[in-house]
């Protein structure tokens, strides 16, 4: 599976969670505005939401790739799979 999010959606999710995150934990002052200082350096345009975007990609694929099992047939049936070697 091949899941790619572009700047807007990673920016979506950005503010679905830093809002979830403010709205019901408890934090001290300073905790809210530092995460909302750090949802600010990564408006859309910016190069740390680009660069957000990449590292969040990455991470989603990795997340992807650890959990999926994966088969090949090779020529005389030998399956290699994620978890080892099978004939």
């Amino acid at each position: 599976m091949n899941v790619v999010l572009n700047v807007d959606e990673v920016q979506a999710i950005l503010a679905r969670v830093t809002g979830a995150v403010l709205d019901n934990v408890t934090l001290s002052p300073e905790g809210q505005a530092a995460i909302r200082e750090w949802r600010m350096h990564r408006s859309p345009g910016t190069a740390e939401m680009d660069d957000f975007t990449l590292v969040l990609n990455e991470a989603i694929g990795n997340h992807i790739d650890e959990r999926t099992n994966r088969m090949l047939r090779l020529k005389g049936g030998l399956y290699v799979t994620e978890r080892g070697v099978r004939s």
